[in-house]
C-alpha cells in the first residue's frame, strides 16, 4: 500500500470530503423540498444536488477502496503532518 498524505488521500481525508459533501447535498435538497423556488432556481438547485450525489458515490468507492486495501495489506501508513501550532 502506497503512503498516504493527510488533507490529500488519507482516509480522514476522505471521510472529512465525504461530510462536507453531503451537507451541501442537504442545503440543496432542503431548499427543493422547502423552499419557494422560481422555475429556473429550482432547476439549478437539482442539478446542483444531482452533481452532489455524483461525487458522494466516487467518494464512498474511493473511502471503501482504501479500506479494503488497507485490510488486504494489514497495515496503513501515512505521512505524519508537523503542525505550526501546539
Amino acid at each position: 500500500m502506497a503512503t498516504k498524505v493527510p488533507n490529500y488521500n488519507a482516509l480522514s481525508s476522505l471521510l472529512d470530503r465525504l461530510a462536507i459533501e453531503n451537507i451541501k447535498l442537504s442545503f440543496f435538497e432542503n431548499a427543493l423540498e422547502h423552499d419557494d423556488l422560481d422555475a429556473a432556481a429550482a432547476e439549478e438547485y437539482g442539478a446542483k444536488a444531482a452533481r452532489q450525489r455524483e461525487m458522494i458515490d466516487v467518494l464512498k468507492v474511493d473511502t471503501v477502496d482504501l479500506m479494503v486495501e488497507a485490510v488486504a495489506a494489514g497495515n496503513y501508513e501515512y505521512v505524519a503532518e508537523g503542525r505550526t501550532f501546539e
